[in-house]
């Protein structure tokens, strides 16, 4: 966890998300994220000082190919660097679409600098007693 950002490290910390089990690479391709789940990334956005620090962002819509660009587009809300995150927030971040409209980002996957990580979601409390019960 050492090459995360300052940001990056108190996110997954208020989520309770251990890097090495819960924070995994995945391909830029449109099978990298589900509606719903959290990536975290590098974008190359212009030059000079923050140009290319990491977007923490909750996925909205399937990852989209552009029509006219042929560009692959992660569309979805940047997540506040303030605030206090949980599992269950998060979860309610989606659903009930709470983050601020000007948060509302498409994001160009071939700017993506460097790696493309996702968050995997914990199973709910729900979900874990369904799975010991089937």
């Amino acid at each position: 966890m050492s090459n995360f950002s300052p940001q990056i490290k108190n996110f997954l910390e208020q989520v309770g998300a251990d890097p090495t089990r819960e924070v995994s690479v995945v391909p830029r391709s449109d099978s990298c994220a589900s509606p719903g789940d959290v990536l975290f990334f590098r974008y190359s956005l212009g030059i000079g000082p923050g140009s290319r620090r990491e977007r923490l962002m909750l996925i909205t819509e399937p990852v989209t190919r552009d029509a006219a660009t042929g560009n692959l587009l992660l569309t979805g809300f940047k997540i506040p660097d303030e605030g206090d995150y949980t599992p269950a927030s998060l979860e309610n971040l989606y659903k009930n679409r709470e983050l601020p409209e000007e948060n509302y980002r498409t994001y160009i996957m071939s700017k993506i600098y460097g790696i493309l990580r996702k968050i995997s979601k914990r199973p709910s409390e729900e979900d874990a007693k369904n799975q010991v019960d089937n």
